[in-house]
This record gives C-alpha cells, structure tokens and sequence, in this order.
C-alpha cells in the first residue's frame, strides 16, 4: 500500500533508519493489529503502533477512564473521566496520527465474539493482564492460525512473549497453556502499579513487534522476555511447544465463558 506525500514527510526519520525504508513502513501501514485492553499496558502499546504508523488498530475495551489509573494511562486526560477508554484512545490517536484506522471496540473479549475480533488481523496483543481472558485469546489464535503477544506488568518486573509464532529452525510454535508454569513464576499480584513500567514494558512490546513485521527472524518466536525495573535484570528465555495440548487445543477450539471462569458483563450500549 503506497504512502501518500503527507505520509512520507510524517514518518521521514522513521523511513531513513537503515533497513526499514520506504517499503518497511508501507508494510506497516498494511499491518491490522488487535489490541486487548487500553489501561496501563495497552496505553502505550497502542500509542507507539500508531506513531509507527501501523494501519489499523482495533482497541478492545469495555471500560472507562478512572482518577486512580490516570498515572499510567498518559493517553487519557482528566477531562476525559468516565468516559470509555476505547473510544477516547481512539480519538487521541488519531489527533497524532490520522493516517492510522484506530477502531474503538466498546466490549468485552469473551468466547462468543473473539472469532469475529480475529477476522482481518495480522497479530493480536493481549494487554488485559487477564489469566481467562490470556486464554481465550490462546485458543481462539492457535485454532484459527494467528499469532499473538501476551504482557503483564507486576510491581517492578514485567513479562511479554510472542506465542504462536513458529521460528525459522522449522520448530513447531509455542502456545501461552504450553508454558504456564514458566509465566506463573513471573508473576507477583502484590497491591500496587507504577506508571513508569507500564510505560516501559509497553515500548519493548511494540519494539519487538515492529521487529516482527519487518521480517526480523526470531525476536518474538518462541521467546519469553521478563524485566525487574528494580534491580535492572533483563532475561530472555525460550518457550517450548507441547505437541499434546496444541493438539488438545485445535481439537477443542475455544471453550465456553464457564469453563474460562469469565464473568461476563452487559454490552455497552453506546
């Protein structure tokens, strides 16, 4: 998809870095990405896919803009209280960058809709830092072949990882069920959230994904990536595929509410 002169100009430091180029950022511009959850971690997710120009943005998010969140939602001003994240990310970034297709989603990704979320998508990343709904996600993509990030952020060290997506050894791809004792080790669900990681995680999330679209082998394939803030610890390890419950996944597909233990809200009536 050709850039327009008004793009060339906007993304022209991007555009100059060796080995993106014009044909790079046209590729981004072909890119759809599904992204869960506009709170902490989807903040930035979302507002460094749009600044780089990715084309279309669906934001997945039923709630709405608190006081108490506003030190790691920066997308988010105080006038806009109340109001629903989707839609007011939405419009955010499309005042920064209106050649990028932001699509609010006022809703709540549950089993009944995540195959119609998934149509047209090139990637999903899942910034809901919600173990049923990480799992939703899970099934949904691995049944239906598309690759997904997962991130979570816990006090001062955070996780992201590429799933579903197979390396250039030939290996087969690693799912989110396959390496749950792995993630569970990462995770400290103590009170507290700073904005700072958040912020962080978000950028090396869309750091790697950017890397992932422009062809750059193996940054997310089968690679589980972890952050202590605190310490400055930074870890890279390897996911690994269990061939039993690919098989037990394809073979169920996506399960129902009950048996994620997703409580399901109303839909918005915007």
């Amino acid at each position: 998809m050709a850039l327009i002169e008004k793009e060339l100009a906007h993304f022209k430091h991007a555009i100059a870095v060796p080995g993106m180029g014009v044909a790079m950022q046209e590729k981004l511009k072909e890119t759809r990405v599904l992204v869960v959850g506009a709170g902490g971690l989807g903040s930035p997710v979302i507002q460094y896919l749009s600044a780089s120009g990715v084309g279309v943005i669906g934001i997945a998010d039923y709630g709405v803009i608190t006081d108490e969140d506003m030190h790691r939602q920066p997308i988010y001003q105080m006038q806009d209280l109340r109001k629903h994240k989707a839609k007011m990310a939405a419009s955010r970034l499309w005042a920064s960058n209106p050649f990028t297709k932001h699509y609010p989603l006022l809703l709540q990704v549950k089993p009944e809709n995540i195959k119609q979320l998934l149509e047209g998508m090139d990637l999903v990343i899942d910034c809901s830092q919600h173990h049923a709904t990480h799992l939703v996600i899970n099934d949904a993509c691995v049944a239906h072949g598309k690759p997904f990030v997962i991130g979570e952020v816990h006090n001062w060290v955070s996780w992201w990882a590429g799933f579903n997506i197979a390396p250039a050894s030939g290996d087969a791809a690693a799912s989110y069920r396959c390496n749950l004792d792995m993630i569970d080790d990462h995770r400290n669900f103590d009170a507290g959230a700073i904005g700072v990681t958040h912020g962080a995680t978000g950028m090396m999330i869309v750091n790697e994904v950017l890397k992932y679209i422009a062809g750059v082998p193996d940054g997310l394939a089968n690679k589980f990536y972890s952050m202590n803030f605190l310490h400055n610890t930074y870890q890279v390890n390897t996911l690994f595929p269990d061939a039993g419950i690919l098989a037990d996944i394809r073979a169920k597909g996506v399960l129902t509410a009950e048996e994620y233990g997703i409580d399901i809200v109303p839909d918005i009536e915007d």
